[in-house]
């Protein structure tokens, strides 16, 4: 399947609740997870994939707390949900507390699989 297929994929099959795409190769040894804003921007390679999903908010944070486990904690409170995400700094162990959007989730996600997550 090349990119522009996927294109028509994402705009066929997204509802609102859709903000992050999962790739991956035909011999399904690599898997990667993109906004789909941003997949849509570079998108220009027509490279050759496997498939695509198309996940919700709520399937990426499944995904980034299957690889994080207890370093990130999702926060309820009156100023609306937030993300407690604990990590290895330069100085030590870090925390940070930040909004619960698909741009936090994604950032953690790529930090935690250094830009190259596998299934």
């Amino acid at each position: 399947m090349k990119e522009h297929e996927m294109l028509k994929i994402i705009e066929e099959r997204r509802n609102e609740n859709h903000h992050f795409v999962k790739l991956w190769r035909k011999e399904n040894d690599f898997v990667d997870f993109d906004l789909i804003e941003r997949f849509k921007v570079n998108a220009g390679s027509n490279k050759d994939l496997g498939g695509i999903d198309l996940l919700t908010m709520d399937d990426m944070w499944n995904e980034l707390k299957r690889i994080a486990g207890e370093r990130v904690k999702l926060i309820h409170d009156a100023t609306g949900d937030n993300v407690k995400w604990e990590y290895h700094g330069k100085t030590g162990i870090k925390n940070q507390v930040c909004a619960y959007t698909p741009e936090t989730l994604i950032t953690i996600f790529d930090v935690e699989t250094k830009g190259n997550p596998v299934d």
